[in-house]
């Protein structure tokens, strides 16, 4: 009798200790994807009292991002974007609106898919360029996470506040892998989803002006 009872507690705890194992969750598969910021400028002016939702986009990247793998991403390749939104504020409305996604960077003629939103903005950087400053490398390993080791070679990291750039224009702020918003545009602001408002009749955005992206792209296998 012991032992038949012996036999049903055991094989209880194995059906129990299976049925525990096949519920465990499976971590997804990261494959090649490179989730990071990394700063670039704006090609072109965009206008909202100009732009309608899938219009082009078009960015360079403002320093040499490096993958883990030995893969890189020139400065000056292109980020290819589209427009989400574009309203200029008309009569009842209290804001313009004008929102971006970018879906691909241009490496020596390949494209790279990526999934990406704007986290932060400000004026260009002039005559001074982009790849003013301490370089940082950028990490571009597959799987990891956004982070300061992200932000893009060319860049100063230090604090949004108090970062400046000799040669560009008195005031005018330098965006790093922290940056967040709107910095140092007028009448402008920018929400979590990364849309950009403003009370004026549109939101208008010069060439050359500085984005910090947050974006998972995928990387090729090496």
């Amino acid at each position: 009798m012991k032992r038949w009872f012996g036999w049903i507690i055991l094989s209880f705890l194995i059906v129990t200790f299976c049925c525990a194992q096949d519920s465990q969750p499976t971590a997804p598969d990261s494959g090649n994807g490179a989730k990071i910021t990394f700063p670039v400028t704006l090609e072109k002016s965009l206008d909202s009292k100009k732009l309608k939702e899938g219009d082009p986009v078009t960015c360079v990247t403002a320093g040499t991002l490096h993958g883990r793998n030995g893969f890189l991403i020139p400065s000056g390749s292109k980020v290819i974007g589209h427009v989400t939104q574009a309203q200029a504020r008309g009569k009842g409305d209290s804001n313009s609106t004008l929102g971006i996604a970018f879906d691909k960077i241009i490496v020596k003629g390949n494209e790279l898919a990526m999934t990406g939103n704007v986290q932060a903005i400000a004026p260009s950087l002039g005559s001074a360029g982009p790849n003013t400053g301490a370089a940082e490398p950028a990490s571009l390993g597959g799987g990891g996470s956004a982070s300061a080791a992200g932000a893009g070679a060319g860049t100063t990291a230090a604090p949004t506040s108090s970062v400046r750039v000799s040669g560009a224009p008195t005031g005018t702020p330098l965006v790093t892998s922290t940056s967040t918003g709107v910095l140092g545009i007028k009448g402008l602001e920018m929400d979590k989803d990364g849309v950009i408002t403003s009370p004026g009749k549109q939101v208008k955005l010069d060439n050359g002006t500085q984005m910090m992206i947050r974006a998972d792209i995928q990387m090729p296998a090496q």
